[in-house]
C-alpha cells in the first residue's frame, strides 16, 4: 500500500489520538476514501449514460433525469 498523509489542526489531532483506542483511523479515512472514489465513478458513468442517451431519440422528456435518480437513489 501507498502511504498518504492528512494534515489536521492541532486540535483534532489530540481528539483523535484521544479517541484512538476505539476508532481505527487509517481504517475509517481507507474507507472514505473508497466510498468518495466510487461516488465518482458512479458520476462519470451516470454522466456517460446521459450522453448515450441524450442521443436516443423517442424517449420522452424527463426520461434521463428519472434513470439518473433512480440510480443514485438505488445505492443509498
Amino acid at each position: 500500500m501507498s502511504v498518504v498523509s492528512v494534515k489536521v489542526p492541532p486540535n483534532v489531532k489530540e481528539d483523535m489520538q484521544r479517541v484512538k483506542d476505539s476508532v481505527k483511523w487509517s481504517e475509517e479515512i481507507r474507507n472514505f476514501i473508497l466510498d468518495k472514489l466510487e461516488e465518482e465513478k458512479r458520476k462519470e458513468n451516470i454522466k456517460k449514460a446521459e450522453e448515450v442517451l441524450g442521443k436516443v431519440r423517442g424517449l420522452p422528456e424527463g426520461s434521463t433525469a428519472r434513470l439518473v435518480r433512480e440510480d443514485r437513489d438505488s445505492h443509498h
